[in-house]
């Protein structure tokens, strides 16, 4: 993605994913640690690789660390950015989303192609029920059962606190009162998502609030534990193939409500 003035949509975060709804334009090729959904609800996007091959697409999955460019514009898109790492995106690699060619993503998106008749979200939950239905209509697992042991749920709720404080396994681990690999086993278990990139989803969500909100981003960058703004930077632009900077008054954030619950357990039902 690359913040021009043909940019100007909605991004909505959260643990594990990133939608971006609005005009798309044109990018350099890059590439990012995350799978990418490409949904056109008007004319096609036009996609190139890294062989210099193009390909109107109106739907498309791009898989992580594949680089890839947008060489023609479209005047309303959903990109869905989901992490490789958590039952979504794992989902996703068993159905062999994997190839390098813009032809393999075309094909691969062929089942996104009964929602081009969706409309833009607007708010939050609005491109909640769209990703769900995105990953539906591909029969991608998202839904983890609702973490029950003790140690996750305390973990859960202490974890969005604690972020400007040592949250590494080891520390975690003997706060609760567990070996490291037992803590590390269950909560991918329960939540769905390893504790690691989990701990890093919320920190890019802190950050990006406090941006929402007009932080600076060095400010924004130490609020949510990261060491500067390079390092946020850096993180953002590895996940999603741009920094914050260059969306900051280009496109409108939006977050999940505070009682949606979605911070706390990926599984759970929204309120």
């Amino acid at each position: 993605m690359a913040a021009t003035r043909t940019w100007r949509g909605r991004l909505f975060f959260g643990p594990g994913r990133l939608l971006y709804a609005g005009p798309v334009g044109e990018t350099r090729l890059h590439a990012h640690h995350s799978f990418q959904l490409v949904l056109s609800l008007g004319e096609p996007v036009v996609l190139g690789d890294s062989h210099q091959r193009t390909r109107a697409c109106q739907a498309a999955i791009i898989p992580p660390d594949v680089g890839h460019a947008v060489v023609g514009m479209a005047s309303a898109a959903v990109l869905l950015h989901a992490s490789p790492d958590d039952l979504a995106g794992r989902s996703l690699r068993a159905l062999g989303t994997t190839g390098e060619g813009v032809e393999d993503w075309r094909r691969a998106g062929e089942h996104l192609l009964s929602l081009t008749s969706a409309a833009l979200p607007r708010s939050w939950h609005e491109a909640e029920s769209l990703t769900q239905a995105m990953l539906a209509a591909l029969r991608v697992d998202t839904v983890s059962p609702r973490p029950a042991h003790p140690a996750v749920k305390r973990l859960l709720r202490l974890l969005p606190e604690s972020l400007d404080g040592d949250v590494r396994l080891e520390t975690l681990a003997h706060q609760l009162g567990l070996s490291a690999s037992r803590l590390s086993h269950l909560f991918s278990a329960e939540v769905g998502l390893p504790l690691r990139p989990y701990i890093l989803w919320l920190r890019l969500h802190r950050a990006a609030e406090h941006l929402r909100a007009g932080a600076p981003l060095t400010s924004a960058a130490h609020a949510a534990g990261f060491t500067d703004s390079a390092h946020l930077s850096h993180v953002f632009r590895r996940m999603f193939g741009l920094s914050p900077s260059e969306i900051a008054g280009v496109v409108e954030w939006v977050l999940p409500p505070r009682d949606s619950g979605f911070l706390q357990a990926r599984g759970a039902p929204l309120a």
